[in-house]
């Protein structure tokens, strides 16, 4: 990123700008998958992440991988054939959809020619979701390892542009956690199967809500960014902006309090960075503001921390924790989950937060909210 950013800034030629800034939009993205994957395993094992348990129907969850990969495979030339199933599930939906987009994704990945299925099979009150594909497979000698870290099959046909090594670490994690049991059955030059096993529920009647006009939660509203880095302030307060806010920005609790004087209504938002300067903290910039407003402004904050400690203090607050560098889908989700939170009038801060913070924290990954 550092090399195209350098040629960008002495570049003349139109065309070349243009396709610079495309290379840099996709070393960016790589920067940012590596980043969340390893915030994942970090939230994996602290052990900050409980499961939200419901019953849904699988072919809800088995629709949306299939939407979420549409292009990728007709771009590789490859099938993609998702199975429909009338069964019901139990388990956390969206990380349940987290370890089939891994391993679909994973299979995609790997596969040169033919495609990727993906269906279920009905087990004595067990449902098994499988992913089958026609890559290269996997030696027998090599199925334990590849679910560690930054583990990659060294093949020729995978693109080493993609893929970290992390995919099936986090699907080994999120498996024990739900305490669904995976299995791997592979052949060299054959493809492969993974197989997840979770508990059957019983399918009842789902009610059809009446489509929802779009609303632009965010729009009107005033923000209130806290952080001592300028360039964070910076970039915050713009994104903030264009998505219609009305923004304070300040680098202390104190000097937010100075900002807020100057408007005549009080905050819809807190945004605050973790740790300020003078060993201040984001909960005590929140706390501040809160008191001096006197009423419960929803707020959240930003880190760059990813440290064990920081994500189970995070957690034990009820406030959600947004990791640096923050991408734009991910601010949008946690500011329009947060608002609309709060215009539901939740019960009590603590709970409130809390019910929030686990299903923001999978959902700015997901392509859209899971079933209600």
């Amino acid at each position: 990123m550092n090399l195209f950013v350098t040629q960008l800034r002495s570049e003349k030629d139109q065309a070349e700008k243009i396709r610079l800034i495309e290379q840099i939009n996709v070393a960016t993205g790589a920067m940012n998958d590596l980043f969340n994957a390893l915030l994942d395993i970090s939230k994996l094992d602290a052990g900050v992440l409980a499961p939200t348990i419901s019953e849904f129907p699988v072919d809800q969850l088995l629709k949306r991988i299939g939407m979420t990969f549409a292009a990728t495979a007709r771009e590789k030339e490859l099938r993609l054939r998702i199975i429909s199933n009338d069964a019901w599930i139990r388990t956390d939906f969206i990380l349940l959809e987290r370890v089939l987009l891994n391993l679909v994704s994973n299979a995609l990945r790997y596969t040169a020619k033919g495609g990727v299925v993906v269906g279920c099979r009905r087990r004595p009150n067990l449902l098994r979701i499988e992913v089958w594909d026609t890559g290269v497979g996997v030696p027998q000698n090599q199925q334990e390892n590849i679910f560690r870290e930054f583990y990659r099959l060294a093949t020729a046909e995978q693109d080493r542009g993609h893929g970290l090594g992390l995919g099936l670490a986090i699907v080994d994690r999120l498996c024990r956690l739900l305490g669904h049991p995976i299995e791997l059955t592979s052949a060299v030059g054959r493809g492969s199967r993974f197989a997840v096993s979770l508990p059957l529920a019983t399918p009842r009647p789902v009610a059809q809500p009446a489509p929802a006009a779009a609303i632009d939660l965010a729009m009107g509203k005033f923000v209130v960014v806290v952080d001592d880095d300028a360039l964070v302030l910076d970039a915050m307060g713009g994104i903030l902006k264009s998505w219609g806010c009305s923004v304070a920005t300040a680098k202390s609790d104190t000097d937010a309090l100075v900002a807020l004087a100057g408007h005549a209504r009080q905050p819809d938002l807190i945004i605050s960075d973790y740790r300020l300067g003078d060993g201040r903290t984001g909960f005590d910039v929140i706390e501040r503001l809160r008191s001096s407003c006197g009423a419960h402004i929803p707020a959240f904050l930003i880190s760059g921390d990813t440290a064990p400690e920081r994500l189970r203090e995070a957690r034990a607050s009820g406030y959600y924790l947004l990791h640096k560098p923050v991408l734009p889908m991910t601010l949008r989700s946690v500011v329009s989950q947060l608002l609309k939170d709060h215009a539901e009038h939740r019960t009590g801060p603590a709970t409130a937060s809390r019910k929030s913070t686990d299903r923001i924290s999978a959902a700015v990954s997901s392509p859209a909210p899971p079933p209600q």
